[in-house]
């Protein structure tokens, strides 16, 4: 209810503002009223000459009923609702009734109309496929009541534009295209991907083996795309700097960017020609790191050579 006691009390202190310099014009209450909106209005509740109209349609007497429900405003409450207003003047030579039966013709907005246009938004701007992500929309704080069910709801573009995480969209509600009002939604998009992820528990300087690590799907709603990692080659020989627990998703924080090779250290050298792979030995003629150029050493005719690093004790050469 809150943005409708807002603008229940701007809309009353507006009035008092105007004042009620005298017009000339008529006034006859109904018994019975309808309205199809938020608020109840005078010219809701009586016929209004044109004068009155333009000047004091628009006085907001209470809040309107929800759909199918009907009000009873007494003589009582009116009178002193038009006296908060400032309009007893009005009400000089008009009878007013017992009471008014005020009844809700309005339509509420479903509740499906605005998931779907949320969720439409979404997809349609998105850079991830519909099946990685997980839509969410919350209820809204108070329900929409429409004079009639055929409206177009269209969404507006957000601030930082980025559709991941808590998300707030502004939507027009359009009736043959023209706004009837504006409504404020808000939900929550996870996305979620296949990804790295430890299968026990890894201590800080283990070398990642292939038996450490799987690939699984998990939510990465609040990473970025460089921070994990897709293909199990991105991380198997590389040095941990802090721990992972099972199933933990390994992103770079969780990788030394230490040497993993240091200078002077044997490693096997896999040379490799036209599908034939054969191992030996070298030395390290400087610190290597997963991925890079190292230079090596070949112990034996005591020739230099590079080699591209595969894990701590292992050197590709591609011949």
């Amino acid at each position: 209810m809150g943005r409708r006691r807002f603008w229940f009390i701007w809309l009353t202190l507006a009035v008092l503002l105007w004042g009620t310099e005298p017009v000339q014009g008529s006034m006859t209450f109904k018994s019975e009223a309808a309205v199809a909106g938020d608020y109840i209005t005078l010219g809701t509740l009586a016929d209004l000459s044109p004068e009155l109209s333009q000047k004091w349609g628009a006085a907001l007497i209470w809040s309107a009923p929800p759909p199918g429900q009907v009000y009873t405003l007494t003589q009582e409450f009116l009178q002193h609702r038009l006296t908060q207003l400032g309009l007893t003047p009005l009400l000089e030579g008009v009878t007013l009734p017992p009471a008014i039966l005020v009844r809700q013709t309005g339509v509420l907005l479903p509740l499906e109309d605005i998931n779907a246009a949320f969720r439409r938004y979404v997809l349609d701007r998105s850079p991830y496929p519909a099946g990685n992500l997980r839509i969410e929309v919350f209820p809204l704080e108070e329900p929409v009541i429409l004079p009639e069910p055929k409206v177009a709801l269209e969404p507006l573009p957000p601030k930082g534009g980025r559709m991941l995480g808590n998300v707030s969209l502004e939507m027009v509600v359009l009736h043959q295209g023209q706004p009837l009002k504006r409504l404020k939604v808000n939900g929550k998009v996870r996305l979620e991907r296949q990804v790295v992820c430890a299968v026990r528990p890894l201590k800080p300087q283990e070398v990642i083996s292939p038996a450490d690590i799987q690939v699984a799907r998990r939510e990465v709603t609040d990473l970025n795309d460089n921070d994990f990692f897709t293909a199990p080659e991105q991380v198997i020989g590389r040095t941990l700097a802090r721990p992972l627990g099972p199933q933990d998703i390994i992103t770079g924080r969780h990788l030394s960017n230490l040497p993993v090779i240091k200078r002077g250290e044997e490693v096997t050298v896999l040379l490799e020609h036209e599908g034939l792979e054969i191992a030996t030995k070298g030395v390290a003629r400087e610190e290597g790191y997963l991925g890079k150029i190292i230079r090596l050493l070949n112990p034996k005719s005591k020739k230099e050579f590079q080699g591209m690093v595969v894990d701590a004790k292992t050197v590709k050469v591609k011949l």
